[in-house]
C-alpha cells in the first residue's frame, strides 16, 4: 500500500520545491526590453524617471529633468553647441521641471549642488 502514495508524494514535494524556489527567488514580472537613453511617449503610463529625460508629444520633442528629492537642487544644464558658453544653472523643485525650446537642443542636466536654492533661479555656466 505504501508502494502507490509513494509518486505522489514525490510529485508533491517536487511541486512544493519549484515553488518555494520561486518564492524566495522571483524573476521578473514581465519580460521587456532594455532601458537606454531614450525618448518617452507622453501619456504612455510609465512612470517618469529621476534626474534628465526627453519625451515626444506628436512630432516634437521636449527635456525635462524630474528631481526626486525633497529639497530644491541646482542643476547645470548642458546645451549643445558653442561649448560652455551656452550652459547654465537651474534651480529645481521637488517633481518635474520643463526645459525651455526643443528637446534635441539639451545634451544633459545633472545636479551639482545647492540644496536649498530659490527656485526658478537660473545664472550663467560657472566652473564646479
Amino acid at each position: 500500500m505504501k508502494s502507490l502514495f509513494r509518486p505522489r508524494r514525490t510529485a508533491l514535494a517536487a511541486v512544493s520545491g519549484a515553488a518555494l524556489f520561486m518564492m524566495v527567488f522571483p524573476g521578473p514580472a514581465h519580460a521587456g526590453p532594455e532601458r537606454g537613453p531614450e525618448v518617452l511617449r507622453a501619456g504612455a503610463g510609465s512612470a517618469v524617471p529621476c534626474g534628465f529625460f526627453r519625451y515626444s508629444v506628436r512630432e516634437s520633442q521636449f527635456a525635462a529633468y524630474n528631481h526626486c528629492g525633497t529639497t530644491t537642487v541646482r542643476l547645470h544644464v548642458d546645451v549643445q553647441g558653442g561649448g560652455s558658453g551656452n550652459d547654465y544653472h537651474l534651480c529645481v523643485s521637488p517633481g518635474r521641471t520643463q526645459l525651455p525650446g526643443a528637446g534635441p537642443n539639451y545634451l544633459n542636466a545633472y545636479y551639482i549642488g545647492g540644496a536649498g536654492c530659490r527656485s526658478g533661479e537660473r545664472t550663467a555656466h560657472t566652473p564646479h
